[in-house]
């Protein structure tokens, strides 16, 4: 009997893992996340539009508690998941399958002081014009003017977060966003926060403050953009 997608990718996820020693513990919670995402993704387009929203479908059905556990993992299955052998051999590289989930070197009260403290925080001219080129974009979209408000300070909490991050590649990035989780949980705007973050990505890593030299195909640009932020 042919296997699903899901089930394929599942089984190369798990085979990895294991090529990687990760722990017998590590691999049953991985593999049982994977099991309760699949019931997310069964007929959905292979996309990383359709896959991000099975995860937000996914992640409002569990316990706020969790999600710090899981998003590494919904993050690495995506590659698996559209077969994206060239993203797996380097993620394998990175060591991204260490099988340990990222904990925050800070602690709550830590992570609400950063919140309330945003103002007071001196921001330098490049992250200025970070933050300028999001706010420029942000208004384009017709937000309210309370969501508004709310998405800069999150894309600025997120952006003082990353400002001792030496490389700005994906992982550094999605761990970053990870430490800050339990504020946004404790906050209850957990969802609002990732869609932030998936949008802020491409204005910290400076896609959207350089001029384009070259038009880039519109099938290039989707896919590029799939890939580099899944979940």
């Amino acid at each position: 009997m042919e296997m699903s997608r899901e089930e394929d990718a599942q089984r190369a996820y798990v085979k990895l893992l294991t090529g990687q020693g990760v722990s017998q513990r590590v691999l049953i919670q991985r593999e049982f996340t994977i099991i309760r995402l699949g019931a997310f993704l069964k007929d959905i387009p292979c996309s990383g539009t359709a896959y991000r929203h099975a995860v937000d479908r996914f992640i409002a059905s569990i316990d706020t508690a969790e999600i710090p556990m899981v998003l590494p993992v919904v993050r690495e299955f995506f590659s698996f998941w559209v077969r994206d052998i060239k993203a797996i051999a380097a993620m394998s590289q990175a060591k991204v399958f260490n099988g340990n989930v990222p904990v925050a070197a800070v602690t709550q009260d830590e992570l609400f002081k950063h919140w309330y403290d945003l103002d007071k925080t001196i921001m330098s001219t490049a992250e200025k014009q970070i933050l300028e080129a999001f706010l420029t974009d942000s208004q384009a979209k017709g937000f309210d003017p309370a969501a508004f408000k709310e998405r800069m300070r999150m894309a600025k909490c997120l952006l003082l977060s990353l400002r001792n991050v030496a490389h700005k590649q994906s992982h550094s990035y999605r761990q970053m966003v990870d430490r800050n989780m339990p504020l946004f949980n404790a906050l209850g705007n957990q969802h609002k926060f990732l869609s932030v973050a998936r949008e802020f990505y491409y204005f910290w890593r400076g896609d959207m403050l350089k001029p384009q030299q070259t038009p880039v195909p519109a099938k290039s640009k989707a896919k590029t953009s799939e890939m580099a932020m899944a979940a």
